[in-house]
């Protein structure tokens, strides 16, 4: 029975949720677990997800491994500290007193909150949290997101060893066969992009100009990929390309900038620029460019085509003033283009980028590129406040997402790297490890930075905060926090995010 496109949606995120967000909570708690047995520190039990307990698995030097309800990530308990924060002064006696009594074996334990299962662990051998160096727990603290920092970088390595999509070329789309056209009575159909010519490759759109440009044989052979099924195939056609001209499509107009306000819209043809026909090339979006550049805060008659659905055609004389200081990303037209160029039968061809295929690394490739992404991923994510502070980034575009939102656009992944390989999933799994690290070195309550916080405090005032009053902080941390992430999801489900 095949699913509905909405259940396949449904199943790719819970599929994306086990691959993507539970093993990176997971290696994150490793992190924190073998920290603190570098450290010293006890560590009473590591959960696999959170309470109510399933059942005991195993039990590892001291450490208790469990298994529990909720299957979101795990936790780490060290002596001293329950899941909120550092335990009340009673409640760690009572874990030593459990500590010693289980040198023997194991007992029953005392509360939900006490996943203690711990053997042959002498006093003289018992640190708490509060017991270790200020260096030493701020390395604890901080070892989970290291861990996935370093997960991100072996991740980035893995898959530039499988293949990292990079362009081998060139590809022309194909926007127009009237008739007359070479390529009418042909099985080329509008959108199809030709990647080769005579079995050749070439560079780009303006080598692809360049290329028919300067061809005086017979017969041609183009190589072309079918636009909706992504099948390759190859027509043979006699070559018309003498006359040519030179054309920019306009793919979208920003709402309030000049070209909105000259009249331009999405979907027309600038075949004119300062009433002067566009020289034949493969750039022609340079050109157009340069001739905005040279006009700034100047009128700048444009010739548009304007082709309707009902088949006509009408030629627009519009002018444009560009801007002088355009916003950044917006340009001084504020459109989107892309060069194009026609033959005299009609027949028009448009830069459709570059054909990709993934291409294995070496290993020294491999490891330089894991090293390049993850640098360029933590500039990227630190540049995020000054880019929302300028305007350059929308607080739409720098929302939170929820584990409802990761795990759809991890399903969205999920589904495109079905096609293009393992690598783009191994690439949103080193992002989310990134991403993860980083929020909890916040210096937020609750969260390993917030923690931290609390014993640079103490090593700046020569005293420990008050155990008490630090839990109270973390409890109304968690709260919040919490409280954060249920209208976040909520958010998610009313508004859901997508790789669009």
């Amino acid at each position: 029975m095949m699913l509905s496109a909405a259940a396949t949606d449904i199943v790719l995120a819970l599929i994306a949720f086990g691959i993507v967000l539970i093993p990176a909570i997971i290696i994150h708690e490793l992190g924190h677990f073998f920290a603190a047995k570098l450290v010293g520190i006890n560590v009473l039990e590591f959960g696999l997800g959170f309470p109510p307990r399933i059942r005991r698995l195993f039990t590892w030097g001291e450490t208790e491994f469990t298994l529990n309800a909720l299957p979101i990530g795990g936790f780490v308990r060290p002596l001293g500290e329950d899941m909120i924060g550092p335990a009340a002064e009673d409640k760690v006696k009572r874990d030593r007193v459990v500590l010693e009594r289980r040198r023997s074996g194991y007992v029953r334990i005392v509360s939900e909150r006490e996943m203690l299962r711990l053997r042959g662990v002498d006093e003289g051998k018992m640190m708490s949290v509060s017991e270790a160096p200020a260096l030493g727990r701020i390395f604890f603290m901080a070892a989970g997101s290291l861990a996935n920092f370093a997960t991100a970088v072996l991740l980035f390595f893995v898959a530039a060893l499988i293949g990292l999509s990079l362009p081998v070329g060139g590809l022309s789309q194909v926007t127009a066969i009237p008739d007359g056209s070479i390529f009418h009575n042909t099985e080329v159909e509008l959108g199809d992009a030709i990647e080769k010519i005579n079995g050749q490759r070439f560079d780009d759109f303006a080598d692809f100009h360049d290329a028919i440009a300067s061809y005086a044989s017979d017969e041609i052979e183009f190589s072309l990929i079918r636009n909706e099924t992504g099948e390759d195939y190859h027509v043979t056609v006699a070559p018309a390309f003498s006359q040519r001209a030179g054309i920019v499509q306009v793919l979208a107009v920003l709402e309030d900038s000049p070209a909105a306000k000259a009249g331009i819209a999405a979907g027309d043809l600038v075949v004119a620029i300062a009433n002067s026909p566009i020289p034949a090339s493969g750039n022609s979006a340079g050109i157009l460019n340069d001739a905005s550049r040279r006009s700034e805060g100047r009128p700048l008659p444009l010739t548009i085509l304007r082709e309707r659905e009902d088949g006509s055609q009408e030629f627009l004389s519009l002018t444009v003033v560009p801007r002088i200081n355009p916003p950044e990303g917006e340009g001084r037209l504020g459109i989107g283009i892309r060069s194009m160029f026609g033959l005299a039968e009609g027949t028009r061809f448009a830069n459709a980028g570059f054909k990709n295929e993934n291409i294995p690394q070496s290993i020294p490739d491999a490891m330089t590129y894991s090293l390049r992404t993850t640098g360029e991923t933590f500039s990227l994510i630190a540049s995020i406040p000054g880019r929302l502070l300028d305007g350059s980034l929308s607080g739409k575009d720098a929302r939170p997402i929820s584990i409802i939102g990761i795990s759809k656009i991890g399903g969205e992944f999920l589904q495109r790297s079905l096609n293009e390989g393992a690598g783009l999933m191994l690439h949103f799994v080193a992002l989310i490890s990134i991403f993860l690290g980083i929020s909890n070195l916040l210096p937020i309550p609750a969260l390993d930075g917030g923690r931290i916080v609390f014993v640079l405090l103490e090593v700046l005032r020569g005293r420990p905060v008050d155990p008490k009053i630090e839990a109270r902080v973390h409890q109304i941390g968690i709260l919040l926090l919490m409280t954060l992430g249920l209208v976040v999801m909520v958010y998610d489900l009313i508004n859901p995010p997508s790789l669009s």
